[in-house]
């Protein structure tokens, strides 16, 4: 993307504010009324849920992995083409054509650059990926997306090439017998105008310096490695739901290890003498990452209390909000949430003690006996 496209001000692309919008439930949304919620999403923990998951289960789990993206974007795209649409999508060179802009779009949403090598409508798709956000499951979303196009059954093949670059085959097998139940979006909730906007464009403020590369499909802060990617929360939670069901009773165990390990790693670089700022700007960040709304935050002597409301992964997000703890107090972290009414979340932060303590419930006088003057107490 041209620099002349961005903001002078904030450095953000003006074309955020024509595609997206954030709501009073703390997510992002597009601008259609009826618009499935979607989610800034860090490479690094998507890398780190995927390496756990990989080791735990074997590489078995990319190939599930792939299938659920594969169904999802199958059903997102067919839901929204006609048959007159997927009729004339069919044929040269409007085929190309579309194929090519939807890419353009998936790379300005962080998913990777997408140059195709060739194209058959409706036949065989060829392409190149590079810096894809994950090689498996872009491979997913582009196999979903040739079926759900054309409805039609294609088989897959992804191949690396180096680290960054990945080449992905898409060849269709037969005519689609199944047929797809149209996918009904909610109604998205009102624009949220409370927000910090920058004075110039309007469009969220937020801490890190984010920059769009449309020549790598990348959404990246400068001056770091850290990778960011924009994707339906849908999309996501059932990536996080076949982990889920594949670890089992080990999903809490090694997943909340690996993610409160990687904010750790990344909020490390905040620490200082303010960290009063420090935790504002990670709270108040929340709302332009789509994670939820913050309504109070309050940090007393080794505890924060925090309510939030419209949070998409709640233990997602508490496994990063123990690591920022962990990289701005220097102590391991101990986090308790529950949910209160229909969308808010209470959050309780402190540092995790070891040893042997006396139970709350022991300390408390039993019905009838008689309680004693302070001053006598032996203790």
């Amino acid at each position: 993307m041209s620099r002349s496209h961005d903001c002078s001000l904030c450095g953000f692309p003006r074309a955020l504010n024509r595609k997206l919008v954030w709501t009073t439930d703390g997510g992002i949304y597009f601008q259609t009324r009826n618009s499935d919620r979607l989610i800034f999403l860090d490479e690094g923990d998507i890398s780190s849920i995927m390496g756990v998951a990989e080791r735990e289960c074997g590489e078995n789990i990319m190939e599930r992995l792939r299938e659920c993206r594969r169904s999802f974007s199958r059903e997102e795209v067919s839901s929204q083409l006609s048959g007159l649409r997927r009729f004339l999508f069919r044929r040269w060179p409007l085929a190309k054509r579309v194929v090519t802009s939807t890419f353009r779009e998936a790379a300005f949403f962080g998913c990777g650059n997408i140059t195709i090598s060739d194209i058959s409508p409706r036949k065989q798709l060829i392409i190149k990926a590079r810096h894809p956000y994950h090689p498996h499951l872009l491979a997913g979303d582009i196999w979903g997306f040739w079926e759900g196009l054309y409805g039609v059954e294609a088989e897959l093949s992804i191949s690396p090439e180096s680290e960054l670059e990945w080449n992905i085959t898409v060849r269709t097998t037969s005519k689609s017998k199944r047929k797809t139940a149209p996918v009904e979006h909610p109604k998205r909730p009102d624009r949220d105008y409370n927000l910090e906007v920058c004075e110039k464009c309007k469009l969220p403020r937020f801490y890190w310096d984010l920059r769009w590369d449309s020549e790598l499909g990348t959404i990246y802060e400068a001056g770091s490695h850290r990778h960011l990617t924009i994707t339906s929360v849908e999309g996501w939670r059932r990536v996080i739901g076949v982990i889920r069901n594949s670890l089992g009773d080990g999903f809490h165990s090694s997943i909340g290890a690996a993610l409160p390990e990687r904010a750790a790693s990344d909020f490390a670089l905040l620490k200082g003498d303010n960290y009063k700022t420090a935790y504002r700007n990670f709270f108040l960040g929340l709302s332009f990452l789509g994670w939820g709304r913050p309504q109070s935050v309050s940090r007393k002597p080794f505890l924060i209390d925090v309510d939030i409301i419209g949070v998409p992964f709640p233990q997602l997000l508490a496994w990063k909000m123990a690591g920022v703890f962990e990289a701005l107090e220097s102590e391991p972290a101990e986090i308790q949430h529950e949910k209160n009414g229909e969308s808010q979340w209470s959050y309780l932060v402190s540092p995790h003690l070891n040893g042997v303590f006396l139970e709350i419930e022991r300390m408390k006088p039993e019905r009838g006996d008689p309680i004693y003057p302070r001053p006598i107490l032996p203790y």
